[in-house]
């Protein structure tokens, strides 16, 4: 499974208080890293700096989504103020349905 944050360097206006992109992604990282050890992967895109044709990069310049946005295998999971519990929640609901 793939985990993806989008961000970008300065933190989003919509979300004061909340932790910069870059520390929600290394946070992420860390967190989910041990718990889920070898069954994640981890990408972090700059929306900003973002060259190739992407939808959400786009979507996120058109102001449709707060960031860090992040996704699992494509899906949106959360965005703004990034909340441990959806994320894990996700996971898990993937998790479950590959064992079945």
């Amino acid at each position: 499974m793939e985990i993806k944050v989008y961000g970008a360097a300065v933190t989003c206006p919509s979300c004061v208080g909340a932790p910069s992109s870059e520390e929600t992604f290394s946070w992420l990282q860390a967190v989910l890293g041990r718990k889920y050890e070898t069954e994640l992967t981890f990408v972090y895109v700059d929306f900003e700096q973002a060259t190739t044709d992407d939808s959400w990069v786009d979507a996120l310049k058109d102001d449709e989504y707060f960031y860090p946005l992040v996704l699992l295998d494509g899906e949106m999971v959360d965005e703004g103020y990034v909340q441990l519990k959806k994320v894990t929640r996700a996971i898990d609901l993937k998790l479950d349905q590959a064992a079945k």
